[in-house]
């Protein structure tokens, strides 16, 4: 069985939620979307992210090796496949979800509720993601939103400008972020801010922790999706959410073989699981891959993977 094979029949094994999502009419219709904005076929590199071929980290990497895009590029590719198509198995048909508008105002009036409501939260990240997926530049404006948000977030206030002003959520995010700069932050920089900065070292511990969940809140939200680093997918939250370990599903490792890379790991931070035979793509005869053309609908995510690898070897031979 050659390489294109084995993953398709990894694909096959997904269970029937995934593959029926990934296969769906809006994860095809944005794959084409996508498609056509970067000018490459990206229907097997979803394939081989989906079974885990590749790391969604790797998917970068990817496509500098096989698109020959720079390191911009690729990682704008990342970004897109990973809001338009893998976002949207984070939620499903019976979800209900929010509309924009809905989803601004409660960024506006209801941030609160949301950081101490953990099924409140849960129920806002599934419309986030999903809307996230229509709309790309609905990040920024809820990034934005939240930046201005009036609500009163602790019961000592700030001082601001060395003016002594109200506790907003927007007054202790300006104060974070002119501290610790516009960058991505860690923990780390969380805890450093929380215990000695002037305004947030006087303050109880429970305005404190809801001071971190706001935090995690900002950075979840504005620097998605690099944001979510090395979880799993159905661990991303744009809201924090505190779960139960033990309910936690169990994830396969976070990191996967490169197909295009001898099958050395793209971070070896992780163990790896066990290599398919990858066999490289030039290699398989194309009367194999037409053969295998037929043993798809017309139109599914498969289909399209070994008709563009079709094409692909084409143009090379």
């Amino acid at each position: 069985m050659n390489y294109i094979a084995q993953c398709l029949e990894k694909f096959r094994a997904l269970p029937e939620p995934i593959k029926n999502r990934l296969g769906g009419f809006e994860v095809l219709r944005n794959i084409k979307k996508l498609e056509e904005k970067y000018d490459v076929q990206l229907s097997f590199l979803v394939v081989l992210a989906a079974i885990g071929e590749i790391s969604l980290d790797g998917i970068s990497k990817y496509a500098e090796k096989k698109f020959g895009f720079s390191e911009e590029d690729a990682f704008d590719l990342r970004s897109d496949i990973i809001r338009e198509v893998f976002s949207l198995l984070l939620f499903n048909d019976e979800q209900p979800v929010m509309s924009e508008v809905e989803l601004k105002e409660e960024f506006s009036k209801g941030i609160i509720k949301l950081l101490t409501d953990n099924a409140a939260a849960e129920n806002i990240n599934f419309s986030i993601f999903s809307l996230f997926s229509k709309n790309g530049a609905l990040q920024e404006n809820l990034s934005n939103i939240l930046l201005e948000n009036q609500e009163i977030i602790t019961s000592e206030r700030i001082i601001i400008e060395e003016k002594e002003s109200s506790a907003t959520i927007s007054n202790w995010l300006k104060d974070f972020i002119k501290i610790n700069g516009s960058e991505m932050f860690d923990e780390l920089k969380m805890a450093e801010y929380l215990s000695s900065s002037v305004n947030a070292k006087k303050l109880k511990q429970a305005d404190k922790d809801l001071l971190r969940r706001l935090f995690k809140l900002y950075r979840n939200l504005s620097f998605f999706p690099d944001s979510m680093g090395n979880n799993p997918i159905e661990d991303w939250q744009i809201i924090p959410v505190d779960r139960v370990e033990a309910n936690k599903k169990v994830s396969k490792p976070g990191v996967f073989q490169d197909a295009l890379d001898d099958n050395q790991p793209i971070i070896s931070s992780v163990p790896s699981p066990a290599p398919l035979n990858t066999q490289k793509l030039e290699d398989i005869p194309l009367d194999e891959l037409k053969a295998a053309l037929t043993q798809y609908a017309h139109g599914s995510l498969e289909y399209k993977a070994v008709k563009q690898e079709i094409e692909h070897l084409k143009k090379k031979k």
